[in-house]
């Protein structure tokens, strides 16, 4: 689970890098060269262990009563889970602006089904690049709030 956390706080940094995002309400910048803010801050994620266990049990029990279909839905839930505990913080620690996943259920669901179509269609090869999409579908539908 430190792994796919390790991956979305990567792919937020790297979608703030190459959307070219070099300011927030001009207070902070980012430094291009070495991609974190100028102010010697940085992301602080604090999702822990026992939050992505209860995660994973939760989601285990769901796929057994939805035969398997709870598997397509458990990755936006995930990514937005981390998101959601992840903070811009200053050189000092203070927390100053907080990633907000907007993602909702009917924005997944049109997306689950094309997904779940490609799948059957590809015998399951659609799968790798599923969970890169789902990824991008919920930075696309991130924002930065304001502490």
């Amino acid at each position: 689970m430190s792994k796919i956390v390790s991956l979305v706080v990567f792919f937020a940094l790297s979608a703030i890098y190459f959307c070219g995002i070099e300011c927030w309400e001009g207070e902070m910048t980012i430094d291009i060269a070495t991609k974190r803010p100028r102010d010697g801050g940085g992301l602080q994620c604090e999702f822990n262990i026992l939050e992505s266990l209860g995660y994973v049990i939760l989601w285990i029990i769901l796929c057994i009563f939805t035969i398997g279909i709870g598997l397509f839905v458990m990755p936006y839930y995930f990514y937005k889970a981390i998101l959601n505990k992840t903070w811009i913080v200053n050189a000092s620690g203070e927390k100053i602006y907080r990633f907000q996943c907007d993602l909702n259920i009917f924005e997944m669901i049109g997306h689950i089904i094309l997904w779940i179509i490609l799948t059957v269609i590809t015998l399951g090869i659609a799968l790798i690049f599923y969970y890169f999409r789902t990824l991008r579908l919920c930075i696309n539908r991130t924002y930065l709030q304001r502490i």
